[in-house]
C-alpha cells in the first residue's frame, strides 16, 4: 500500500498490518494534540485513505479525530477487532462498563484487548477488578506498565516508580512511562529527575506534550524563565489554542519580567551599599589608610574607580600597600578599577592566552554549550565580557548554566562579570 502521500502518524494505517491498538492510541493522542497533524488525519478521513478498503482502518482514523458515531457506524460489532475498537470509543466517553465488556468479547481473538480492559477498569476506578485482570497478563512492558498505574492508584510510590522504571528499561521509547515516572517523582519532590523523564517524553516523536508543560511548569518554579517560556511554545507550536499553555506562557512572561527587575534591584541595592562602605571598615595597615586618605579615597566606591597604576603614582603608595589593598577587594570578588568608565582591565599574557581559548576547552554540558553557541560566543574572552544576568536571560539558559558557566571559567581563574552598576 502507498504510503508516502499519508501523514506520518497515519503511516500504521496504510501497512500490511491492521495497526496495534496501542498505534491507535497514539493517533488519537496527535490528533488532539497537534492541530497540523489533526487537519492532514481530517482530510485523510474525507478523501479516504489510499489503497485502503478495509472500514476498521478508516473506523480508527475517525475515533482519533473524536468522530465517535462515524466510526460505530464503520465497525463490524461481530468482529473481534471491532469490539476491541468500540471498547477504546466507550473507554474514550468513560462508559467503562460497556468498554469492559466490549473487551472481553475481544480479548480471546485479540490479546492486546486484555491489557486495554485493565486500563478501564482503572480509568473507573475498579482497582480489585484491575488487579485479578491483570493477573491474566503476561509478562512484559505493558504488565510492568499497568502494574504501575495500579500501585500509584492505591498511593505506593515508590512501588510504582519501580514498576514504571521497568517498563521504561524493558521500551525507552515508552513515553507513558516516562512520564508517570516523572509526574510521581515531581510530586515527591525530586526535581531534577522528573526533568530528565519529562526530557524523554519531550523529545519523543511525536512529543508526549503533557510532559512538555509539565516541564515548563517545573522550570518556571525554578526561576528558570527561559526554559519555562521555550517548553510551553514548543506546546503551543504544535496547538495554538490549548489553553492551558497559552496561560501559563502568559504568566511566566510576567514573572520573568518581574523576577529580573527584583534580581536587578537587589544587586543595585547591593553594589550600592557596598559602594558606600569606608574604606576604615577593613583590616587594612596605618599606613595604607593614610595614603588613601591623601588620596581622597574614603569608600570601596572610590576604590573601584582608580586603578591600579593610578594609585602607585602617588607617593609613598609602594607595592606593599598595593597588595594589602588588593587581597581586601579580592576576598570580597572585588578589583581595582571595576567601575571605571572607558578602562579595559590589564590582563598578564597568561591570562590573554585564556581568554583566546576556544570555549569548547570549557568541555560544557549539552544543556549549557547550545547556550553559547546561539550567542555567538566561541572564545572564553568573548564569554567573559557577559554578566551573569546577561547570560541568565540569554535562550535556553537558566540558573543552572549560569552556576556551571561560572565554576568553568573559574577553574581557568576567569569570573563571570557582574552587572555594573553606575553611581
Amino acid at each position: 500500500m502507498p504510503t508516502a502521500t499519508l501523514p506520518r502518524s497515519a503511516q500504521p494505517l496504510a501497512g500490511a498490518e491492521r495497526p496495534t491498538l496501542a498505534q491507535v492510541r497514539v493517533l488519537r493522542r496527535v490528533a488532539t494534540q497537534d492541530v497540523e497533524e489533526r487537519n492532514k488525519l481530517q482530510a485523510l478521513l474525507t478523501d479516504g485513505i489510499p489503497g485502503v478498503k478495509d472500514k476498521w482502518r478508516t473506523a480508527a482514523l475517525a475515533f482519533a479525530l473524536g468522530k465517535f458515531s462515524d466510526a460505530e457506524e464503520l465497525i463490524d460489532a461481530k468482529e473481534p477487532a471491532g469490539q476491541a475498537l468500540l471498547g477504546l470509543i466507550n473507554a474514550e466517553l468513560g462508559e467503562y462498563g460497556d468498554a469492559k465488556v466490549n473487551f472481553l468479547a475481544a480479548a480471546k481473538s485479540v490479546p492486546e484487548a486484555k491489557g486495554e480492559l485493565v486500563r478501564a477498569l482503572l480509568d473507573a476506578g475498579e482497582d480489585d477488578a484491575a488487579e485479578k485482570a491483570l493477573a491474566g497478563l503476561p509478562e512484559g512492558v505493558e504488565r510492568d506498565f499497568l502494574n504501575g498505574r495500579l500501585l500509584e492508584s492505591r498511593s505506593q510510590i515508590e512501588a510504582a516508580i519501580k514498576a514504571y522504571e521497568a517498563a521504561l528499561e524493558a521500551d525507552p521509547q515508552n513515553v507513558e512511562a516516562a512520564f508517570k515516572i516523572g509526574v510521581l517523582l515531581d510530586r515527591i519532590g525530586d526535581d531534577d529527575l522528573a526533568a530528565e523523564h519529562y526530557l524523554v517524553c519531550a523529545d519523543a516523536t511525536p512529543p508526549y506534550l503533557p510532559a512538555v508543560t509539565n516541564l515548563g511548569i517545573l522550570y518556571e518554579e525554578r526561576g528558570e524563565s527561559n526554559a519555562a517560556l521555550d517548553c510551553f511554545r514548543q506546546v503551543l507550536a504544535y496547538n495554538p489554542r490549548d489553553r492551558r499553555a497559552l496561560t501559563l506562557l502568559r504568566d511566566a512572561k510576567a514573572s520573568r519580567t518581574m523576577y529580573y527587575d527584583e534580581r536587578e534591584e537587589r544587586e543595585r541595592e547591593r553594589m550600592e551599599k557596598i559602594m558606600r562602605t569606608s574604606v576604615n571598615d577593613f583590616e587594612l595597615s596605618v599606613r595604607s589608610r593614610n595614603c588613601l586618605a591623601k588620596m581622597n579615597i574614603f569608600t570601596l566606591g572610590d576604590l573601584l574607580r582608580i586603578t591600579e597604576q593610578e594609585m602607585l603614582s602617588y607617593k609613598n603608595f609602594g607595592e606593599t600597600s598595593l597588595k594589602e589593598v588588593k587581597e581586601m577587594l579580592a576576598a570580597r570578588n572585588l578589583r581595582l578599577g571595576m567601575f571605571r568608565e572607558g578602562d579595559e582591565r590589564s590582563i598578564s599574557k597568561a591570562d590573554q592566552k585564556i581568554l583566546g581559548e576556544s570555549v569548547e576547552k570549557l568541555e560544557l554540558s549539552t544543556k549549557s554549550a547550545p547556550v553559547l553557541e546561539n550567542l555567538g560566543v566561541s572564545r572564553i574572552g568573548d564569554l567573559a565580557q557577559y554578566t551573569d544576568l546577561d547570560l541568565y536571560r540569554a535562550p535556553g539558559s537558566g540558573q543552572s548554566v549560569v552556576q556551571e558557566l561560572a565554576t568553568a571559567l573559574g577553574a581557568y581563574g576567569v569570573a563571570v562579570r557582574k552587572p555594573e552598576i553606575k553611581l
